[in-house]
């Protein structure tokens, strides 16, 4: 019975109402001072907990000459009505956050403003911040794109195909140098180089470059976001910083264009690693 009763605790009952409704599956009907006899919820309490499983429409309340008796619901309709009471507060509890985000997301846009020398400069390690930002870019950018890949990434290849693809529609040029020198296995080349081709396929420009320096994104030539591995900590950790400023974009595209001019195309990529494949089992 012990096992019972916590399996029905997970269901959002409380022990003593758990205990309860295993009584009342085990006879017909009966009535509260009974329930008593046969649990260890006290007399007095047992008509709060019955009218409290009444409520949670898992137990029935009837009149038999004139006494008030308890009976169990079907166990199976029982646990669905228990769900379905969770699954209001639920949308309760859901709405209430949604009204409640709206007056922090108010407070939060109407906070003090610094003039500081330092305003256009942002400094991000949070990996969860730093996918939300980079997904904002992607949706608010207007001209061009261009930007460093390698790993660790802050959206996936895959999930990332969507947003591209709506971002390519809006008329932005986006340009794409990936890194492959960290892949170390023919299964991890041929991943890269399928969405590579898929990248392609939606618009954008696309080349292969064996090591680059740093994760880089330059958007519409005016913002300019740099990530850098921690050289302190053991784990593959980035500090991202991002500068709003026209005059490093700028300086920042000729190290772009730089590495881009030396970077291979996706047929030039797999011929390469076609020659390195058949090197391989020579030796």
């Amino acid at each position: 019975m012990e096992e019972i009763i916590e399996e029905l605790r997970k269901f959002g009952l409380s022990k003593r109402e758990a205990e309860v409704y295993v009584a009342l599956l085990q006879k017909k009907d009966i009535t509260a001072p009974e329930v008593a006899k046969i649990t260890s919820v006290t007399r007095t309490k047992c008509y709060e907990i019955l009218q409290n499983l009444v409520k949670k429409k898992v137990c029935n309340e009837n009149f038999k000459n004139g006494t008030k008796t308890f009976s169990s619901i079907e166990p199976k309709i029982a646990l669905q009505n228990i769900l379905a009471v969770h699954e209001v507060e639920l949308n309760k509890k859901k709405e209430a956050a949604r009204n409640f985000g709206e007056t922090l997301t108010k407070l939060f846009n109407e906070k003090e403003k610094f003039d500081s020398p330092l305003d256009y400069i942002e400094i991000i390690s949070d990996p969860g911040t730093l996918k939300a930002k980079w997904m904002e870019f992607e949706k608010t950018m207007k001209e061009e794109f261009l930007v460093f890949v390698k790993a660790p990434y802050a959206v996936n290849m895959e999930d990332n195909i969507e947003e591209e693809t709506e971002t390519l529609g809006n008329n932005v040029a986006i340009k794409g140098l990936y890194e492959y020198g960290n892949l170390k296995t023919e299964k991890e080349i041929n991943n890269l180089i399928h969405f590579l081709n898929v990248y392609q396929n939606i618009g954008e420009e696309v080349r292969v470059y064996k090591e680059l320096p740093m994760k880089l994104a330059i958007i519409d030539g005016a913002i300019t976001m740099i990530s850098l591995a921690d050289r302190i900590s053991m784990k593959p950790e980035l500090t991202s910083m991002i500068v709003n400023h026209p005059s490093l974009a700028n300086a920042m595209k000729t190290v772009f264009y730089t590495y881009w001019n030396m970077g291979m195309t996706i047929p030039e990529f797999e011929k390469m690693a076609l020659k390195e494949k058949e090197s391989l089992v020579e030796n």
